[in-house]
């Protein structure tokens, strides 16, 4: 009877010991991001909204308050697309428009139709 007291006892101790002490999770350091860029970070490509602005507004010869009209339509677009599309999809989805030829442009204009007309409207400049 005596042993199965100190053997109770002794399991009782181990046991607030365990719980008592802190687990491995609780001490681990937290560990590094492996990729510190946002994923949504437009600054990484400059060239991106470069290419957008110069594809956008063209090489038209319009007169002056035409051309800042467009121009804020295509910032308007070009904000309204880096709202909805991080810059690795923004690339994949003008690539695959290039890939589907001439209606390729119309296909991504359907898809920002909604952002687009805002635009317009914000803008007066009908694309």
């Amino acid at each position: 009877m005596r042993t199965n007291a100190i053997a109770l006892s002794v399991l009782s101790i181990f046991s607030l010991l365990l719980t008592s002490l802190p687990t491995t999770a609780q001490n681990r350091p937290p560990q590094p991001r492996t990729n510190p860029v946002r994923v949504n970070d437009w600054s990484q490509t400059p060239n991106t909204e470069k290419e957008f602005m110069q594809g956008c507004v063209g090489q038209q010869n319009l007169q002056p308050n035409q051309r800042t009209t467009k121009q804020s339509f295509c910032q308007c677009a070009l904000n309204a697309y880096k709202t909805r599309y991080n810059p690795q999809l923004f690339s994949q989805i003008n690539a695959l428009a290039t890939q589907v030829g001439q209606d390729g442009p119309r296909l991504v204009n359907l898809m920002m139709k909604p952002e687009l007309d805002r635009c317009s409207a914000q803008t007066n400049y009908r694309p």
